[in-house]
């Protein structure tokens, strides 16, 4: 490696966007190795430490561990009486669409499954699930699809005054229109309410969307707004969960530790557990306080049209 200022042992450096921990096993060597390993032994196994990165993930997807993403879809699709199953929407976005597999991954050449949905993440071999839901517009006069509206008829006239001159509607009457449009909608109860249960994954809207259009309930296009679970590979990298890993990972070795508190070791040492155990549990109570206030890192908001 020309002018690499890496050690020879090394063979990659590590940065923010590049990290070296892009696996549980790279995080646990890190852990390991922040435990004092290989240079004294640590009273944890593998599969401790695997629990220890899975609650890290857990708890982050929680509260920071997503992507915030708008999503069109037809009302078409809605199920009455159970609504629109947003994790399946999603996945079946035209984005993704084709790109999941349709037979078994075995089948699947490497170039193929990295074509896959970005939907499915094969770690926890289930699609990414939408934790909640912040809006919910119809495609008529605040949402997506105001081509033929009120709303954009009288902007294209107040656009065609200002081209031809001082004729026609101007701003003290566009202002009024939406003033007007916004007050229907209170009032003849156009704002849907809407409801999203994250466990079965659906979202009720009240009035239920027709599954076929008629002149009282016609099919829309509408766009929702919600944060969607980012997939593990991604999780593994955020700085918060080494951090928390390592320590429930201190508070696993303190309490293993504290087993053996009147073992005399040779030169009349002891085993000292608590302050290690204590360690930890201080370590987790800030992380935890710092997530639930901070919120972690987002990512940019993504935009996914679905399917018809």
């Amino acid at each position: 490696m020309p002018n690499s200022i890496l050690p020879a042992e090394r063979q990659v450096g590590s940065t923010t966007l590049t990290p070296i921990i892009t696996s549980y096993d790279t995080l646990k060597d890190r852990i390991y190795f922040m435990c004092g390993m290989p240079a004294v032994d640590v009273e944890i196994c593998d599969e401790q430490v695997y629990d220890a990165i899975d609650q890290s993930l857990e708890w982050y997807s929680k509260y920071a561990g997503y992507d915030e993403i708008y999503l069109i879809f037809s009302s078409a699709l809605y199920e009455p009486g159970l609504g629109l199953r947003l994790d399946k929407l999603f996945s079946t976005s035209l984005e993704m669409a084709g790109k999941y597999p349709s037979t078994l991954e075995s089948d699947l050449s490497s170039t193929t499954l990295s074509a896959l949905s970005a939907s499915y993440d094969y770690d926890l071999a289930s699609y990414r699930k939408v934790i909640d839901v912040f809006s919910v517009e119809q495609g008529e006069s605040a949402g997506i699809n105001t081509l033929f509206t009120l709303e954009q008829a009288f902007a294209q006239q107040m656009y065609s005054t200002i081209m031809l001159g001082n004729a026609g509607f101007d701003i003290v009457t566009w202002h009024i229109l939406k003033t007007w449009i916004k007050d229907r909608r209170k009032v003849l109860g156009l704002i849907p309410y809407f409801r999203f249960d994250a466990r079965t994954q659906y979202l009720k809207v009240i009035p239920e969307p027709g599954a076929s259009s008629s002149w009282n309930n016609p099919v829309y296009y509408g766009c929702i707004g919600c944060y969607v679970e980012k997939p593990i590979k991604d999780l593994i990298r955020e700085r918060w969960v080494h951090r928390y890993a390592l320590a429930l990972s201190k508070i696993i070795i303190g309490h293993i530790r504290t087993k053996f508190g009147s073992t005399v070791m040779l030169g009349g040492g002891t085993i000292n557990g608590a302050d290690l155990m204590r360690q930890g549990e201080l370590e987790k109570d800030q992380l935890e306080k710092e997530l639930m206030t901070s919120y972690g890192e987002v990512s940019p908001i993504g935009f996914y049209i679905g399917p018809g």
